[in-house]
Parts: C-alpha cells; structure tokens; sequence
C-alpha cells in the first residue's frame, strides 16, 4: 500500500514541481529538510530526483516526460539506454512479443513500436507497478502487464510467440553473476519450453559472458550482436531461430550517439587463416574498438586492413598508412623509446597527458605518479606498451 500511495503522490502537480526545482539540490542537503509532503517520504522524492538526473543522457525520452517514476539506483543502473533498446528493437516484428524479464520497461518502450501486442512479466512487484505506471504515462495501449514469475506464466501461453526476449537477472542471493546457469531465470534449464513457446528468441547476456561459452551452450543461434556505447561493450544479443543451425555471424556495433555507429559483420566463412605479421611501430598505431575486441576477431581484422602487431599478447597494431575509416582509434607517432621515467618525469611534470598501458606490468596509475604529470589531453598520448623490440614508450598523438 505504501509504494501505491506514493506513486499516487507523485501525481500531485506540487510534487511534479519540487522535484523539477530541485534537480541541482545536493541529496544529503535535501533529506536533512525533510519531505515538504505528508503523503510521501523525503527518500521517495530523493529517489526520484536521484532517478531523473541518472535518466538525462541514458533515458532522455523519459527525462522529459514529468509523469515519469524512477525505480531504485540499482535497477536504474542494470536497465537498458534508449540507444540499445532502440537497436533491440528494430531486430524484431510480428503480431506478439514476450518480455520474461521486464523490469524498468524501457526495451518494451521500443519493442512495443514494432509488434502488435507486447506481454510485459516482472516478478519483483516494485518495478512492476512502476513499469505500469510508466506505460500510462506514455498511453501505450498495446502493452499488457503481469505481475508474477515468467516462466510460470510461459508454461500456460497456448500459441507461440513471434518473438521472447529475455535479460536474465544477473544478481543471484545479491551476489553478481554473468553466467547463464547462475543467472535468474536460468535459462539453460528451460530451452526446451522457449522452443516450443517461441518462434524467435532473443537472449542478452553480460559483456563478460564468454562468447565461446555461447556458442556451446546455446542452440538455434542465427546470429550475435556485439553492441558497444561510447567503446563500452553494453550487450551481448544472442538472436536465435529455432528453425537455423547454430551460426557464427557476428554484427558488432559500436555507437557514437543515438544514430551514429560503426558497424562490421563477419560471416564465419569469410574468416581466413591468414597469420598476423609482427612489426615494429610504424607512423600510425591503430587500437580496435570494444566490440571488435569482445569478438575476439581482432587479429582476422588487422590482417583484412594490412596491418602489423606490435607483439603478440599486445593488441595494438600499426601502419605507415592512414586508414580513415578504421573502427576504432587511430594514433600518429611522434617517437618510439625505451622507457626511462627520470626522463619522462623532466619532460611531463606538472604537464596534461594522455597515458596508454598495454602488456606491461606497470598500471596508468603508477605511470602517473612516477611522472608527476595530470592526466587529460585532447591528442597528446604516452603508450606504454610491450613490443618485439621490448618494452617501449610511444609519444604519439591522436586523430
């Protein structure tokens, strides 16, 4: 009844407005007055402040809309942005879609764009009623919501669904898990009831699932997205069809903004055996983006690009050509020395620099105190970093 009364609350146009004026108030100043309202808590209205700041630049669609209501910081923080549900979203189609772990609602925002009818379940019953309020407040009518445990709920569906989607929670006992078989629902124990009640599925996992594992313990797999934010992998999107073999496409994206990406796919016969050569740095280091990292291609793709590494467990590459569209960053070097920090330190003290530690044991941190130097540059980089020449600074610059 509480949560009830307080999402009640939070329609008061008086509430709307305390939250929108203090945006910018410190929270422990702001819990120290107090609530200004009988009808709901100091940390309710806390949360949602809390909530809406967080919402800015992951959420902003729901930033904007004033009706809105926040769950708590940790479920916030484990919800998909805008920009990855929108990638979702656009994989799917048809009359019906399944959504077996809801939670804060924003991949059903997208989903529900593309198909007729969308089945929201949750089972946490908190982020239930906030989901629903949620739909209300963007007047979706193609939503229909159950509070209760998914594959319960799936067990009694007499159809299949065009499309399930499911984000297995990775808290376990409050423990953090990335493991399909620790994860909630655990969905290596029910593949057979998602074959039969689907006929597509689409399965996302932690950045730090093991791709290989996947292969392995799925089946049906049509292809798998690598889907990174800024150079941070965010998703890993298994997207199965139970009518194809397991197949080993891989699209990796990595976005910039809501609509601008790079973007690669790999088809598992395009993959040849060619060896990547070893060089010493050449004019231009080149260093892949996230997603190509994650796919564990990145040495198939430097051979694509005629590029050399500069040792074997360092993943960094290089070029006396520019490549302008490479995926990723592109540094031009200005000079290649052994590492000697009594000198390093004259040039750096007290000087803004960018610092790279690649295979070597030595972490950015200890770099920095050892320099005495700031760390921030629009394009001056130190590489740090192992070669086959051995351990080398790089003075380079970034394009």
């Amino acid at each position: 009844m509480k949560l009830e009364d307080d999402l009640k609350a939070l329609s008061n146009p008086e509430v709307i407005q305390f939250i929108e004026d203090n945006l910018t108030t410190p929270i422990p100043k702001l819990i120290l007055k107090g609530s200004p309202f009988e009808s709901i808590s100091i940390n309710f209205l806390a949360n949602q402040i809390t909530g809406k700041n967080k919402a800015r630049k992951k959420l902003p669609t729901w930033s904007k809309n004033k009706s809105i209501v926040y769950p708590h910081k940790v479920n916030l923080e484990q919800t998909s942005s805008e920009i990855t549900a929108n990638h979702k979203s656009k994989l799917v189609s048809g009359e019906k879609l399944i959504d077996l772990t809801g939670g804060f609602g924003v991949d059903d925002f997208y989903f529900s764009k593309r198909v007729n009818q969308l089945t929201y379940v949750e089972i946490n019953q908190e982020l239930f009623e906030i989901a629903r309020q949620n739909f209300h407040a963007f007047t979706f009518t193609n939503i229909e919501c159950h509070h209760t445990d998914s594959i319960d709920y799936l067990k009694t569906a007499d159809f299949k669904y065009d499309w399930i989607y499911v984000d297995p929670s990775r808290r376990n006992k409050n423990q953090k898990v990335f493991l399909l078989k620790d994860s909630l629902p655990n969905l290596l124990e029910h593949q057979k009831l998602l074959k039969k009640k689907s006929i597509n599925l689409m399965i996302k996992t932690s950045p730090m699932y093991d791709i290989e594992m996947g292969y392995k313990e799925l089946s049906g797999i049509k292809e798998l997205h690598v889907v990174s934010v800024k150079n941070e992998v965010k998703e890993l999107l298994w997207i199965i069809d139970w009518r194809a073999k397991n197949s080993r496409i891989m699209k990796l994206f990595n976005y910039d903004s809501f609509k601008k990406y790079s973007y690669q796919k790999i088809k598992p016969n395009f993959i040849s055996n060619d060896t990547i050569s070893y060089s010493e740095s050449k004019k231009y280091i080149y260093e892949f983006n996230s997603s190509i990292m994650k796919s564990g291609l990145y040495d198939f793709l430097a051979c694509k690009y005629n590029l050399s590494k500069l040792e074997k467990s360092t993943n960094l590459y290089t070029s006396d050509l520019q490549l302008v569209s490479f995926p990723g960053k592109i540094y031009q070097v200005e000079s290649v020395n052994s590492i000697n920090f009594k000198n390093l330190k004259k040039e750096y003290k007290g000087r803004f620099v960018n610092i790279i530690s690649k295979n070597i044991k030595v972490t950015t941190d200890k770099i920095q105190k050892k320099l005495n130097c700031k760390i921030g540059s629009d394009m001056d980089y130190l590489i740090f970093t192992k070669t086959i020449e051995g351990n080398k600074v790089i003075k380079a610059t970034r394009l």
